[in-house]
């Protein structure tokens, strides 16, 4: 897992979030439920059109990730890049 202690010692996992093709770049604590990581991203990427339940985050391999678990129980390892797009049907004209 790529994770860092900081000064307080809890454990954060490095992201890159690709939101509709933008990425960047956050760390969030292991111990915070998936859902922060879209939250920031949103914000981040300038995407608040949208609330963050509109919105769905899947890994590499496509996977759907659940945004209530939390960051450690994934397990990831490496240079997390996770991927976050608007639900079917949400948004649009």
């Amino acid at each position: 897992m790529s994770n860092e202690h900081s000064k307080g010692g809890a454990e954060k996992t490095r992201f890159t979030i690709v939101v509709n093709g933008t990425p960047t770049e956050l760390e969030q604590n292991v111990n915070s439920p998936l859902r922060a990581v879209i939250e920031r991203a949103l914000g981040e990427t300038g995407n608040v059109g949208q609330p963050p339940e509109n919105w769905e985050l899947r890994d590499e391999q496509g996977v759907l990730l659940e945004p209530d678990r939390k960051i450690g129980s994934y397990g990831f390892a490496g240079a997390v890049t996770l991927f976050l797009s608007l639900k079917a049907g949400v948004g649009g004209c």
